[in-house]
């Protein structure tokens, strides 16, 4: 019943085609065709692919099947439950992503400006500059595909915040409860986000000369909140054996390097939008109790965002993913600066709306990889140490490529191989999700005993804090060490390491070469060569 008030209401406030609504469909057009442009889907988004189709097929929530115990190596639960039936139905899992992402980030568009204008009374143009912005800043364009939860938590969150805070007057305690439910189970890291819209709340009751309706609600949002995160702690337990997913305890972790390393992260995206950092500074002015209502949680929400990506040490995908949830915020900050200017007298007028209209301007730019910040500078703050650096928009690019030839690499693998081998890998994403493969997983992601026994590394691209070598699983015999493509006609010891029959393991693995069939997707005149374990070390 709460969920179709909630679907309901969001219709209402969204349809662009109602009287009075047009000022909603540029940033949703503009949104649209930047959504295209940086169309991509990442390698880790298969993780969850596998655990969605193994579930479908009655395997349950694993990614290997064999062993006693799974293991959780996704921090995206219902997203997971989300793409299942698509998974059942034979509906290729990237596109259910990204579509299913897509439409997340469509809803969120027109929601944010139409609640802007809804509580500041913005205009006709300010509407249209609410929308724009948040339609053309590069991470809001860039999440709207990738295959992950990123954009469908973002909706949840900024939901939760509508919902509850929206009209402090006339809080709706059991949908934004709904919502704060589904966000603790969209993300592993989704209580704490409505735990920042619930620190605002109270923050809000203190300046609202403490209304009852308001507590009432926070309450009720937080008690939901706590029973949701306690079930699913539980229910993890039973079936995994941990209170906390393999992916945090992988990725988790307070050190100094860490903590540098996180500061660099934000650093980065502040130079890779640099729109992002000019509305925080223009928003600095807005601090009327006119509209705290809205001021307040957005900058505690905000605040709180930026604060958790330093302290857990950043995230290696581009345009900084662990600070998304906070972009329809900053979107309302934006529409505080315009309400701000539009009211004030001459001059600051003229300079916060030429500064929402840079802003704009910065973003599309951004999308297409144009920054007036000179690369130089941008360099200086690299925090992706296992690599070179590489612009936001560079990493987008490689990643993609990295995920096509991983899954060319899938592909051939599911053709060479027979059920129950086994292989050791780094990418355990579009490789594990084509192969179907025993993985043991050198990140650790769903290989426990690599988190037990290996130690974080003192540099490291943020998610790559530990990792072991081929050797580390030599006990467990694995199959397989590894495959690359080649052409046909390439040298038997094309991309192998130099000095490679000097080396041990050569006396252990035979490069198996098999020609990838035409007419299947694969690249004409290839051949995937795979390492074939013939023994293993006393």
């Amino acid at each position: 019943m709460a969920f179709g008030a909630v679907t309901n209401y969001l219709l209402s406030v969204t349809s662009p085609v109602s009287s009075g609504r047009w000022p909603l469909l540029p940033g949703a057009l503009l949104f649209a065709l930047l959504a295209w442009q940086l169309n991509f889907l990442c390698d880790d988004a298969y993780i969850s692919f596998r655990y969605s189709r193994n579930l479908a097929e009655g395997h349950g929530l694993r990614y290997n099947l064999l062993g006693e115990v799974p293991v959780e190596g996704y921090s995206n639960l219902l997203w997971v439950l989300w793409l299942t039936p698509f998974e059942w139905l034979g509906v290729a899992p990237g596109s259910a992503a990204r579509w299913s992402s897509t439409l997340c980030g469509l809803l969120l568009v027109l929601w944010v400006p139409a609640h802007a204008r809804r509580r500041l009374q913005l205009g006709v143009l300010g509407t249209v500059a609410v929308g724009l912005f948040l339609g053309s800043l590069p991470a809001f364009a860039l999440w709207a595909t990738g295959g992950l939860a990123t954009m469908a938590t973002a909706l949840l969150v900024f939901g939760v915040y509508e919902r509850l805070l929206g009209d402090p007057e006339q809080p709706h305690a059991g949908q934004a409860a709904l919502l704060a439910g589904l966000t603790a189970l969209v993300r592993a890291d989704g209580a704490l986000w409505v735990g920042m819209i619930l620190v605002a709340g109270a923050l809000l009751w203190l300046v609202e000369a403490r209304p009852r309706g308001l507590l009432r609600a926070l309450l009720t949002v937080a008690i939901t909140l706590v029973g949701v995160v306690a079930l699913h702690v539980a229910w993890r337990y039973s079936y995994y054996g941990h209170v906390l997913p393999n992916t945090a305890r992988v990725k988790v972790g307070l050190s100094s390097f860490r903590l540098e390393r996180g500061w660099n992260y934000l650093l980065t995206w502040w130079l890779a939008m640099p729109a992002t950092a000019i509305v925080m500074l223009m928003a600095l002015r807005c601090s009327s109790r006119r509209t705290a209502r809205i001021a307040l949680p957005a900058w505690v929400i905000v605040s709180a965002s930026l604060a958790y990506a330093v302290w857990v040490g950043g995230d290696f995908m581009p345009f900084g993913r662990f600070m998304f949830s906070c972009t329809p915020f900053l979107a309302l900050l934006l529409a505080l600066v315009w309400q701000e200017s539009w009211t004030a007298r001459a001059w600051f007028a003229r300079a916060g709306l030429l500064g929402v209209g840079l802003c704009i301007s910065l973003n599309v730019a951004g999308c297409f990889d144009l920054n007036l910040i000179p690369e130089s500078v941008r360099q200086r703050f690299h925090f992706r140490l296992n690599s070179p650096w590489q612009s936001e928009l560079a990493m987008r690019a490689s990643m993609q490529a990295r995920t096509d030839e991983w899954t060319l690499q899938g592909r051939g693998l599911k053709l060479f191989t027979r059920p129950n081998e086994s292989i050791i890998l780094a990418a355990i994403g579009a490789m594990g999700y084509y192969s179907r493969l025993e993985v043991f997983d050198r990140f650790g992601l769903v290989s426990p005993e690599v988190i037990e026994q290996a130690k974080p590394k003192q540099s490291a691209s943020p998610g790559h804090d530990i990792e072991v070598a081929t050797t580390f699983f030599y006990d467990q015999q694995p199959s397989i060490g590894g495959c690359f493509l080649s052409p046909i006609d390439a040298p038997r010891m094309f991309n192998m390491p130099k000095g490679w029959f000097s080396h041990p393991i050569s006396k252990m693995i035979e490069i198996e070469r098999n020609p990838l069939p035409k007419g299947q997707g694969f690249p004409p005149e290839m051949e995937l060569r795979i390492l074939r374990f013939t023994s293993w070390p006393e």
